[in-house]
């Protein structure tokens, strides 16, 4: 007994298609969707890439670190470092005391 695999992969043709009219509108008609798809993915990529940024702009002030953020950063994400820090020698160990 021999079992199929899990996955189907499409068949393959070694047979070109005809360049026909409709195979043009086929194919024009796939890049779109393709293009559709892209760009909502890329939409979605960019404000992941902008939650992400954003939290590690809280971390960096509730941590005290200077932040730096990447060029092309969205501005808002970087008005969000904007309490000065100086630090010496004695602010370079903050401590902090946890309680239970």
């Amino acid at each position: 007994m021999n079992r199929r695999p899990s996955i189907d992969y499409a068949r393959l043709s070694t047979m070109p298609r005809p360049n026909t009219e409709a195979r043009g509108y086929l194919d024009r008609y796939q890049m779109a969707i393709e293009k559709a798809r892209l760009e909502k993915e890329l939409e979605t990529l960019e404000a992941r890439r902008v939650q992400i940024q954003t939290r590690l702009q809280q971390l960096a002030l509730s941590l005290g670190t200077p932040v730096n953020p990447p060029a092309g950063t969205i501005d808002n994400v970087q008005n969000l470092a904007s309490t000065p820090h100086s630090s010496t020698s004695l602010d370079a160990y903050q401590t902090f005391v946890l309680e239970f």
